[in-house]
């Protein structure tokens, strides 16, 4: 019972329901930058911004004061209009495709931001 458990456990939390692909696109095009705003006011530290970009995909970057949502729809639009995925938000909510991009898009996400 406890092996069971154990099984469906690690079945849930492994990411098998990604896009492998789609992840390791995302994965060798990102650079990641960051840049001082600066301020000697008071002796503050410097305002620090970090710039998320894709290779060879200018315009779609995000920096660390955009919200999750935001850097998701960004990342989306990107591959919709270099035709690398289709546009998500007209499919239908339960479509295994449009879940299995979603949920990579979130875990790139996810594994860029805890960097």
């Amino acid at each position: 019972m406890k092996d069971l458990i154990k099984h469906i456990l690690k079945e849930e939390t492994e990411p098998n329901d990604i896009d492998k692909k789609l992840l390791n696109f995302l994965l060798r095009r990102v650079r990641i930058e960051e840049k001082d705003l600066g301020t000697d006011w008071l002796d503050n530290r410097p305002l620090r911004v970090t710039e998320y970009r894709f290779e060879g995909l200018p315009g779609y970057g995000f920096n660390s004061f955009n919200n999750k949502p935001t850097m998701e729809y960004k990342i989306i639009e990107m591959l919709y209009e270099n035709d690398i995925t289709e546009y998500v938000y007209n499919m239908n909510e339960r479509n295994p495709e449009r879940i299995k991009i979603i949920k990579t898009i979130r875990h790139f996400l996810n594994n860029l931001l805890t960097k």
